[in-house]
C-alpha cells in the first residue's frame, strides 16, 4: 500500500481498496459464522443453565438482530481497516522504507495500575453496571501495555540470548512489539477471563445447612404475634420447637434430631401462618444460590471454551500472516545461510516467550480483580477448570502456530530477493 502511494495513487483511492477488501471479506466471515451458529444450535440448547436444558427455538435470534449482525460486523472491520491505514496515507516514505515507528512509553502500565489500584474500591457496594465498567477498564488497559511488556521481555531475551534463533526471535520483539502482541493478545486477553471467572466462587451459597429450622417473613410489627401463633400450631401438631424472632422473621428451631418426617410435619403446620410466605429451611433458601453456582461453572467452561477457540484461530491467522508480511526477511535470511530450523525455532520462540509471560500475567490480573468477589474463599473446581482450560488453551495456540511451517518452507524455497 506504501508503494501505491509513491507511485501516485490518492489516499483516499488506497483507503477505497483497503476497505472494500476487508468488508467484503469481513462479510463472508460473518455469513459463514452465521451458518456455522445455526448448525451448532443443537448443540448448544444441551448446555443446561437454570436447571436444565434450553429449546432449539430459544437461541435463535429473530432476522432483525441477525441483519444488524451481518452488517455490523463489516461495517467495524472497514472502520478498523481505516484506522490502521493512517501510517500508510500519512508517511509511505517512511512505511516503505521499514522506519522504526517511535517507541511506546511507560505510561501504558501507568495506566493499568492505576485501573488495579482503584478496582477494589470500584466494586465496593456498587451495581452491576460500575462492576462492568471497571472490569472493561482493566480490560482496555490490559490491552493497552501488552505492547510495552513485550518490548520489554524481547529486551530482556535479547541480552540473555545464547543461540541465534532466541536471539532472532528477541530482535523480533523489539523492533515491532504490536505486531508480536496481536499474534498473543487473544490468549493474554483470555486469560484475563479465565483468572477472573475460573477462581470465582460464590461460596457464599454453599456450606452446612446446620440444625433443622423453618423461618417465614412476618409483617412489619407483628412478628411477636406470628410467633405466639407458630408455637400454638407446632404444639398442636405435636412438634417440639424453639420459636424466636429475628427482626421480621420467625424462626422454629426443630432441633438437631427432627429428621425430614418431622421437618415436613412442622411445615405442613406453619403452611398457611402468613398468607403468601411459605416456611423454608437454610437448604431452601441455599438451593437458589447453589443453582446460581451452578451456572457460573457451567458459563465459566462455556466462555473460556469459545475464548480459548477465538484466541487459537487469531494466533493461527496472525502466524500465517506475519510469515507471509516477513517473507524477504527470511529470504534475506536464507541467503545469508540460516537454516530453516533455526527461522522456525525464532519464529516459534517469538510466539512462545510472551505467550508464556503476558498470558500468566494476564491470568494474575484476572484473579486480582475477582478477589472482592471470592465470599467463600477460592473455589477448587474453579482452579481445575481454569488449569484445563489454559492448558488446552496454550496447547491449541502452539499448534495453530505450528501450521504455518509448511508456509514459511514454501516463502525460504526461493530466497532470491524480489523486486520490490
Amino acid at each position: 500500500l506504501a508503494a501505491l502511494r509513491l507511485v501516485g495513487a490518492t489516499p483516499g483511492q488506497v483507503v477505497g481498496m483497503t476497505v472494500a477488501e476487508a468488508v467484503l471479506v469481513a462479510f463472508a466471515g460473518a455469513l459463514a459464522g452465521a451458518v456455522a451458529f445455526g448448525a451448532a444450535v443443537p448443540l448448544l440448547a444441551r448446555i443446561p443453565i437454570q436447571g436444565g436444558t434450553w429449546f432449539v427455538a430459544d437461541l435463535f435470534p429473530n432476522l432483525l438482530i441477525l441483519a444488524g449482525v451481518l452488517v455490523a460486523v463489516p461495517l467495524l472491520v472497514g472502520l478498523s481497516a481505516v484506522v490502521g491505514l493512517r501510517r500508510v496515507v500519512v508517511s509511505p516514505l517512511g512505511v516503505a522504507k521499514r522506519e522504526t515507528p517511535p517507541g511506546m512509553r511507560f505510561v501504558r502500565v501507568l495506566a493499568l495500575l492505576a485501573v488495579l489500584a482503584v478496582f477494589p474500591l470500584l466494586t465496593r457496594g456498587t451495581s452491576v453496571a460500575i462492576v462492568a465498567v471497571a472490569l472493561g477498564l482493566a480490560f482496555l488497559c490490559l490491552n493497552l501495555a501488552g505492547p510495552w511488556v513485550v518490548g520489554l521481555i524481547g529486551k530482556v531475551a535479547a541480552g540473555t540470548a545464547r543461540r541465534p534463533a532466541r536471539l532472532l526471535a528477541a530482535r523480533r520483539l523489539v523492533d515491532d512489539p504490536r505486531s508480536a502482541w496481536r499474534t498473543v493478545s487473544g490468549v493474554a486477553l483470555t486469560g484475563f477471563v479465565a483468572g477472573f471467572l475460573g477462581l470465582l466462587s460464590p461460596g457464599a451459597f454453599g456450606g452446612d445447612a446446620g440444625p433443622a429450622q423453618l423461618s417465614v417473613v412476618a409483617p412489619a410489627g407483628e412478628a411477636s404475634k406470628v410467633a405466639d401463633q407458630a408455637r400454638d400450631r407446632l404444639a398442636g401438631a405435636g412438634i417440639t420447637a424453639t420459636v424466636k424472632t429475628v427482626k421480621h422473621t420467625v424462626v422454629a428451631a426443630l432441633g438437631s434430631g427432627a429428621d425430614d418426617v418431622v421437618v415436613d410435619r412442622a411445615r405442613t403446620a406453619l403452611s398457611d401462618l402468613v398468607p403468601g410466605r411459605t416456611p423454608t429451611t437454610k437448604a431452601d433458601d441455599q438451593r437458589f444460590g447453589l443453582q446460581i453456582l451452578a451456572d457460573v461453572r457451567v458459563g465459566t467452561i462455556v466462555v473460556l471454551s469459545v475464548s480459548f477457540l477465538v484466541a487459537i484461530a487469531s494466533a493461527g491467522i496472525t502466524a500465517a500472516s506475519s510469515v507471509l508480511d516477513r517473507r524477504q526477511t527470511y529470504a534475506l535470511l536464507r541467503l545469508a545461510g540460516t537454516p530453516l530450523e533455526v527461522l522456525d525455532r525464532a519464529r516459534r520462540a517469538e510466539t512462545l516467550i510472551p505467550m508464556a509471560v503476558m498470558g500468566g500475567g494476564a491470568i494474575l490480573v484476572g484473579a486480582f480483580c475477582a478477589m472482592p468477589f471470592m465470599i467463600g474463599g477460592v473455589s477448587t473446581s474453579g482452579v481445575v477448570t481454569l488449569l484445563v482450560c489454559v492448558g488446552a488453551g496454550f496447547a491449541g495456540v502452539i499448534g495453530a502456530g505450528a501450521l504455518s511451517r509448511p508456509l514459511l518452507r514454501s516463502v525460504t524455497d526461493d530466497p532470491a530477493p524480489r523486486p520490490d
